[in-house]
């Protein structure tokens, strides 16, 4: 069987170029607002964030950038502007998703404004005190994550980049609400009948390859269970304080080789005798097909009651939070 290799672009040209146009202290302006150029937070796969500040109400925000594609045929913020809105509608009491506040179309450029975010989720073990969490933090976790799964697909989006860099920490009084982010691989799963579309015979791999669900390996179109699937990875190496065990691993193959072998093994994944049931989440993803609905219940259920049965208080902030002064 042939297994499909990442074929990312390479982002050191890509940024050298992007921010050859915007530099800190510049002034952006849109049709709203003035946007006064602070600082670069950071670069992905196709964009450039910074922080900003409204010059006409003195707030600040995140700015997201992406260069006018020239080997695409529409910006991948196109894609995110478009969940943004529509996930404003979710309806859950604490909302997993960015607000977006403005958005404007340059010469160069396409730009989107959203509210800053702390740390993301990988930032914040590795720079914890032995790079792993409680599992209360882990647990709490891995429910917020898979909210915000369950909202997204819901609107009949998956996200196809699962993994701990594209969740994020709320600011201040938001700090115990976890954010997803960035879409720029983001699929919309409905045709124009509003009907799911039908799967694709071969897919370029897109995606992290540590995470990535063995559909994905395989060049198989994702559903919705490749997206639960790239949690259960992420999930699973939260408690891990080594890690993955493919998570150094240099060849894809040995990667799709390992995640074959978790499922063989009844404790592989999930060694933990406060997690050990949580090995059963592969075997129930794998019977599921494309075009499966997923049973978000199944895993807030056998989260909550491994919870109960080990004793994890699940009402204890983020270790986060209790650190912080």
């Amino acid at each position: 069987m042939k297994l499909i290799r990442s074929t990312r672009k390479s982002t050191v040209d890509y940024f050298s170029e992007l921010n050859s146009n915007i530099n800190a202290k510049d002034v952006v302006q849109t049709k709203k607002a003035s946007y006064f150029i602070e600082e670069l937070l950071g670069k992905g796969g196709y964009g450039s964030v910074y922080r900003v500040l409204n010059t006409k109400n003195n707030c600040r925000y995140a700015m997201k950038v992406e260069k006018q594609p020239l080997d695409r045929k529409s910006p991948k913020l196109k894609m995110e502007v478009k969940v943004l809105k529509d996930l404003e509608n979710a309806n859950r009491e604490r909302s997993h998703f960015l607000k977006m506040y403005d958005r404007c179309k340059k010469k160069d450029y396409y730009l989107i404004i959203m509210d800053l975010v702390g740390k993301n989720l990988l930032d914040l073990r590795n720079k914890s005190l032995h790079k792993i969490f409680s599992d209360s933090t882990n647990f709490n976790i891995a429910i917020q994550c898979l909210e915000a799964l369950e909202d997204l697909h819901k609107f009949n989006y998956i996200h196809r980049d699962i993994k701990p860099a594209n969740f994020a920490i709320g600011r201040e009084k938001s700090k115990d609400i976890i954010y997803i982010l960035d879409f720029g691989l983001a699929r919309y799963i409905l045709n124009q009948k509003k009907e799911l579309k039908t799967p694709r015979e071969k897919c370029k791999f897109k995606g992290t390859i540590r995470y990535a669900s063995l559909a994905t390996h395989k060049g198989i179109d994702n559903g919705r269970k490749d997206d639960i699937e790239a949690w259960v990875y992420m999930f699973a190496e939260s408690l891990l304080p080594l890690g993955l065990s493919w998570g150094r691993a240099k060849k894809v193959t040995d990667v799709y080789e390992m995640k074959i072998k978790s499922r063989k093994n009844e404790i592989y994944l999930f060694p933990n005798k406060t997690s050990q049931k949580f090995n059963q989440f592969l075997i129930y993803l794998d019977t599921l097909t494309y075009a499966d609905k997923v049973d978000y219940n199944y895993f807030y259920e056998t989260i909550k009651g491994e919870a109960k049965k080990h004793n994890i208080d699940l009402n204890q902030p983020f270790e986060w939070i209790i650190k912080s002064p």
